[in-house]
C-alpha cells in the first residue's frame, strides 16, 4: 500500500508531462510542425537526503538541416530540499525557451521559480545553468518553502554541427559545515550526465 502511495504522485508527473508536450506541439507555428525524433533518452532522479524526484525525457530533433534538443520534465521538490532541480548545459549550444509551471505549497506570491545563470567563460564547464525550485530566489539557510511539485520545458539549438548532446542533470541539497561553522549549502547533491545523439550511425 505504501509503495501505491509512493507511485501516485509520480505517474500523476508524467501524465502532467504528457500533457505539456501536447500543448506545446499544439500552440507553436506551423514551421516547427515537421521534426522529426533521432533519440529520446529517459532519466530519473531522487535524491536519498532530501526525496526529491526530478525525471523526464530528452529529444533529439530535426527539420532539414535544423536541429534542437527538447527536455521535458517534471519535478517533485520536497520542503526539506533548499535547493531544488538543475539542468547544466555546455558550451556551443544556445538556450531557446525554458519554462516552468513549478509552484511552491506555501509561497504562492511567487510565480517564477526557475532562474537561468549564463557565461562565456570557456573554463565553465557549463555555459548555462538553470535553477528550479528555491535555488531560484537564492533561498536562505532557514527558508520558508513547502515544497512543490511542477512541470519544466527546455529547448536548445546547436551554434555549430553537434552529432551529440550532454547534458547534466541534478536535483536535491545537502549543507556542508566549514572549519569556522558556518553552513554552506550544496546543490544538486543526486546528478547524473545524460547523452543524447543526432548521428544514427552511432546507434
Amino acid at each position: 500500500m505504501v509503495g501505491m502511495k509512493k507511485a501516485v504522485p509520480f505517474a500523476l508527473g508524467i501524465s502532467a508531462v504528457l500533457v505539456l508536450v501536447s500543448l506545446y506541439y499544439a500552440t507553436h507555428s506551423e514551421k516547427y510542425a515537421f521534426w522529426q525524433t533521432i533519440d529520446t533518452v529517459e532519466f530519473y532522479l531522487k535524491d536519498n537526503n532530501t526525496g526529491s524526484i526530478f525525471a523526464g525525457t530528452l529529444f533529439a530533433q530535426t527539420n532539414g538541416e535544423l536541429k534542437r534538443v527538447v527536455l521535458i520534465g517534471w519535478v517533485n521538490i520536497t520542503e526539506s530540499d533548499f535547493g531544488g532541480a538543475l539542468v547544466g548545459i555546455p558550451h556551443g549550444w544556445r538556450l531557446i525557451s525554458a519554462e516552468t509551471d513549478y509552484r511552491d505549497k506555501n509561497l504562492t506570491n511567487i510565480s517564477d521559480w526557475m532562474d537561468v545563470l549564463v557565461t562565456n567563460d570557456p573554463a565553465s564547464s557549463a555555459r548555462y545553468r538553470i535553477f528550479i525550485g528555491p535555488a531560484a530566489h537564492g533561498m536562505p539557510i532557514q527558508h520558508p518553502c513547502g515544497g512543490g511539485t511542477g512541470n519544466i520545458f527546455v529547448e536548445l539549438v546547436p551554434e555549430e554541427d553537434s552529432k551529440n548532446l550532454t547534458v547534466k542533470l541534478g536535483v536535491g541539497s545537502d549543507f556542508k559545515v566549514l572549519e569556522d561553522g558556518r553552513k554552506v549549502l550544496v546543490l544538486a547533491t543526486t546528478s547524473k550526465n545524460v547523452t543524447i545523439e543526432f548521428d544514427e550511425q552511432q546507434k
